[in-house]
C-alpha cells in the first residue's frame, strides 16, 4: 500500500512539474495572467506543497519550524493562485465571483496565519491535535476546486454544442473536459481525506488506496490535458468526427 501510494504522489507531482515548466515557458513568451497563474499553482501547491505537507507530518514544529512555516504558505499560495485562475478565465467580469474570490481568499490567508501562529507558540500543536484548523483549510482548498469543476465543466458543455456548429474543436474542449475531471477528483479526495479526519480513519489502509486512486485520476487528467500524445489527439478527434457523422 505504501508502495502505491508513492507512486501515486511521485507520479503526480512529476506530472504537475512537468506541465508547470512547460506553462511558464509559455508564459514567458505570451505574458498572459492565466500562464502564470498556473504555472505557480502546479509549483507551489503540488511540487512543493505536498511533500512539505507529509514532511509537516512526521517532523514537529519545535524540531524543525521553517517546515512548518512554508507549509501553508506553499499550500494555500497555490490554490489562490487556482481560485485566481479561475476567476481570470471563467468569470472575470461577474462581480459576484469576485466576492466569492475575494471571501475564499480571505479563508485560505486567515487558515494559513492561524496554522502559523500555532506553530510559533511556545508549546505548538501536532498535526493530529489540530483537526479543526485542518478542516477549516480543507473547507477553503475544497471550494476551490469544486467551484473549479463547476466553470470547466459548465464551459465543456458550452463547447459540446459549439461543435455540433463547427465553432469548437474537439481536442480544445476534451482539455476543458479534463481539467474539470481533474479538479473534480482532487475535490474529492480533499472531502475523502476531511471525513477521514472527523471519524478517526485517516492514514487508514482504505483511505490511503482511496486517496491514492485519485491522485492517479488527478495526474492522469493533468498530463493529457496539457501535454496530450498524439494517439489520444487522434482518438478524441476520431470520437469527435464519428459522433458528427451519427448526429
Amino acid at each position: 500500500m505504501e508502495i502505491f501510494a508513492g507512486l501515486s504522489v511521485g507520479l503526480l507531482m512529476l506530472g504537475s512539474l512537468f506541465i508547470a515548466t512547460k506553462t511558464f515557458v509559455l508564459w514567458r513568451r505570451s505574458r498572459e495572467l492565466p500562464e502564470l497563474l498556473l504555472s505557480l499553482m502546479l509549483l507551489l501547491a503540488t511540487v512543493i506543497g505536498y511533500p512539505l505537507a507529509i514532511a509537516c507530518t512526521r517532523i514537529s514544529a519545535i524540531e524543525m519550524l521553517p517546515l512548518h512555516i512554508a507549509y501553508p504558505l506553499a499550500i494555500n499560495g497555490g490554490f489562490t493562485c487556482l481560485l485566481l485562475f479561475t476567476l481570470t478565465v471563467f468569470r472575470a467580469k461577474a462581480f459576484w465571483a469576485v466576492c466569492f474570490t475575494g471571501l475564499t481568499m480571505l479563508v485560505l490567508t486567515s487558515s494559513a496565519a492561524l496554522y502559523i501562529f500555532e506553530v510559533t507558540r511556545a508549546n505548538p500543536r501536532g498535526p493530529s491535535e489540530m483537526i479543526g484548523l485542518s478542516l477549516f483549510n480543507s473547507s477553503g482548498i475544497g471550494v476551490v476546486y469544486f467551484w473549479t469543476t463547476f466553470e470547466a465543466l459548465s464551459y465543456y458543455r458550452r463547447l459540446k454544442l459549439q461543435m455540433r456548429l463547427g465553432l469548437a474543436e474537439a481536442v480544445v474542449a476534451n482539455r476543458v473536459l479534463l481539467w474539470g475531471l481533474m479538479t473534480l477528483a482532487a475535490g474529492v479526495a480533499v472531502v475523502v481525506n476531511a471525513g477521514s479526519m472527523m471519524t478517526g480513519t485517516f492514514m487508514s489502509a482504505p483511505m490511503v488506496f482511496l486517496s491514492s486512486v485519485l491522485g492517479l485520476v488527478h495526474a492522469s487528467c493533468l498530463f493529457l490535458a496539457f501535454h496530450p500524445p498524439d494517439w489520444y489527439r487522434n482518438w478524441v478527434e476520431q470520437g469527435s468526427v464519428a459522433q458528427a457523422s451519427r448526429a
